[in-house]
């Protein structure tokens, strides 16, 4: 344990947006001090789609990274995204709703759009079978090459029954 007076490590730029995104689901303590203790305001999917860690590559990592608009996150989050092109999977089965995702992918790519909203459902207490597969399904190698990434959808948009997916330039 370290001492008060000593200085503390600083935080690299990673481990600091890292740290300001778990700062965000932790809530107050809704009693005095000692009387209970804080709990998260989101579900472990929520959080993890709230990391919105990039699509999973194999191979060799890019020269040009992707350069996505500095204030994007902040857009998605507000739900102020300009959706491009939408696909309810509602009622398909996974393989169904795989395929359609897929020929979805590919041809809002060669139309140039960027954003497209998949309503998958959120499913009994958000344990959705198409939701679940969902983040297999655009790490496919089929289509990962074109999905810069991906993140949950705000509640105006579906919230966690829905996905935004933003394509490469």
């Amino acid at each position: 344990m370290t001492d008060k007076n000593e200085n503390p490590r600083i935080l690299s730029p990673d481990e600091k947006s890292i740290w300001k995104k778990v700062a965000r689901t932790i809530a107050p303590r809704k009693s005095e001090k000692g009387h209970g203790a804080s709990r998260p305001l989101f579900s472990i999917i929520e959080f993890e789609n709230m990391l919105r860690l990039p699509v999973e590559r194999k191979g060799p990592k890019e020269k040009n990274k992707l350069k996505i608009e500095i204030n994007q996150d902040k857009k998605t989050r507000r739900g102020r995204v300009q959706i491009e092109a939408q696909i309810d999977l509602h009622d398909m089965t996974q393989l169904q709703a795989r395929t359609k995702l897929h020929q979805m992918i590919k041809t809002a790519k060669t139309s140039n759009k960027k954003c497209i909203l998949v309503i998958t459902g959120k499913g009994l207490r958000g344990e959705g079978v198409l939701r679940g597969s969902f983040v297999k399904w655009v790490n496919d190698s089929e289509v990962r090459d074109l999905i810069a990434t991906y993140a949950s959808a705000h509640k105006k948009h579906g919230g966690i029954g829905a996905w935004y997916i933003f394509l490469k330039d």
